[in-house]
């Protein structure tokens, strides 16, 4: 009885130990494969990143290469630019230097007419016409030495244009005084010219017609800056003034290019009787060109 038993122990035990071997067998078998998936997924995990590595390396030296040869494009552009804007500053000055002389020409040319003429109606007439020369020429000899041909400062060109006109008149003999008040306003080149010869009318005329019979007196200029962008130029005398509704004095010339002058600036004139003298008032934008 106690070797059947123990013959019935042994079995089992014998038994227990095969399972306990096949399930080891069984164990490693599946331990490998997970071993060998694991090892493929990290592998093709490792080519991928790899590959990606390379692609994203190859790409940050192109877009570099492209970047470089950008910016070798835009600083060769730049230079260019640079260099057609020179040419083209250069030749605009020496535009306004011929322009310059051609109108210094024409207006000595006027002059030797006004000396040949006897007539005193006529020299008079020539000598206007010489100031108005002046006026479009002072413009285009300040934009020859100026690093901007699109603006003009008026305070300093019509400082220039109003002793001009004084040297001018007092050499023709007038004892009549200009002072001018001139605020430093920028306009744009084509609108200085317009103002300028607006003042050269305005002053000739005060000059001519404000104090007759050889009287002295005073005739002021002022030119200030308004509000909203806008600008006054004033000139104004105590002399005589003109009656209501009495014709201008002269043939009327200097009215219609004042009024042209006027409508080319956008501007509105005025004229105010005072006693004694007379102002005459435009009102004007004073816009700069965009850079």
């Amino acid at each position: 009885f106690i070797t059947g038993i123990v013959a019935q122990a042994d079995a089992r035990l014998t038994a227990g130990v095969e399972e306990q071997r096949a399930n080891a067998f069984w164990l490693r078998v599946v331990s490998a494969i997970g071993a060998g998936v694991i090892i493929i997924v990290v592998g093709a995990t490792a080519f991928v990143l790899l590959r990606y590595t390379r692609e994203l390396r190859a790409a940050r030296d192109e877009v570099h290469g492209l970047n470089s040869a950008l910016e070798q494009r835009v600083v060769e552009r730049t230079a260019d630019l640079t260099k057609a804007r020179d040419r083209a500053q250069v030749l605009l000055s020496e535009v306004n230097h011929r322009v310059a002389n051609s109108l210094a020409l024409v207006s000595s040319l006027v002059s030797l007419q006004a000396k040949a003429i006897k007539d005193a109606g006529a020299k008079s007439a020539l000598a206007e016409t010489q100031d108005r020369i002046f006026a479009i020429s002072l413009v285009h000899k300040r934009l020859y030495g100026s690093n901007d041909a699109r603006v003009v400062t008026l305070d300093e060109y019509l400082a220039g244009l109003l002793d001009h006109l004084k040297t001018s008149m007092r050499a023709d003999g007038q004892s009549t005084t200009l002072t001018y008040d001139l605020a430093p306003v920028r306009l744009a080149t084509d609108t200085s010219i317009n103002l300028g010869v607006v003042v050269t009318e305005w002053v000739t005329n005060a000059f001519k017609y404000a104090y007759p019979g050889g009287g002295s007196g005073e005739i002021r200029v002022g030119l200030r800056q308004l509000p909203e962008g806008k600008a006054e130029l004033v000139v104004e005398d105590d002399g005589v003034g003109r009656a209501e509704g009495a014709p201008a004095k002269g043939t009327g010339l200097g009215s219609r290019i004042v009024t042209a002058m006027a409508q080319s600036l956008g501007g509105t004139i005025e004229y105010e009787q005072r006693s004694p003298g007379m102002l005459a008032r435009v009102t004007f934008a004073a816009e700069v060109p965009a850079e």
